[in-house]
């Protein structure tokens, strides 16, 4: 059943009329769904795939949590793993991995998406950083163009990573840099989920 968003937030503005829910957050809503859910109550951010690899956002969404005052809570920013490097295919992974199922992480498409690392290594050897430190500065930067605040979310399970990921706030990427990295997403194979259709991008 298909319950418009006007009603789920409606309730949902209701938990926060009672104090029990402070902010109200979406996870991968078009602009329009946003811009609906505003007019009931105030949203505080989007939560929305954003990464080098994935830049559909940017064309509505990106400017609606902007004009709404809505922060951006960018999940998979390292692309799964696959922009740090550590995970370009399925080899290697276990049965139950849910990447197996993605179209950027198999055949053909793992190994044309593998080759758009280049220049994500050419940056981070000039910063002697790592490549995911670079991903997470570009979306750092990325952010500052289109003028809302981004909370980048990489997931880890180690604390050195968590400290790798955190010293990426410290790369400062040139203009030259940015330009070399921004044509990847348009040049990635393969979508990022098998069905698309629950994403954003699947129903603008």
């Amino acid at each position: 059943m298909n319950v418009p968003v006007e009603e789920t937030v409606g309730t949902m503005a209701e938990l926060v009329r009672e104090g029990k829910v402070k902010h109200l957050g979406l996870s991968e809503v078009t602009a329009d769904e946003l811009r609906a859910a505003h007019a009931v109550h105030p949203i505080a951010a989007v939560q929305s795939e954003w990464s080098l690899f994935s830049r559909d956002i940017e064309a509505r969404v990106v400017p609606a949590a902007r004009d709404v005052g809505a922060a951006l809570v960018a999940y998979s920013p390292l692309g799964r793993g696959f922009l740090t490097g550590a995970v370009t295919g399925t080899d290697g992974l276990t049965a139950d991995d849910f990447r197996h199922q993605q179209p950027r992480f198999r055949g053909e498409n793992a190994r044309a998406n593998a080759a758009l690392l280049e220049p994500v290594r050419t940056v981070a050897e000039a910063h002697g950083a790592t490549l995911g430190q670079i991903a997470l500065a570009w979306a750092q930067q990325r952010a500052e163009v289109h003028g809302l605040p981004v909370v980048p979310i990489p997931g880890t399970r180690k604390p050195a990573r968590v400290e790798e990921n955190a010293a990426a706030t410290r790369i400062a990427l040139t203009q030259d840099q940015l330009a070399l990295l921004d044509p990847i997403a348009g040049k990635v194979a393969g979508d990022r989920y098998a069905d698309m259709a629950f994403t954003s991008a699947g129903r603008e």
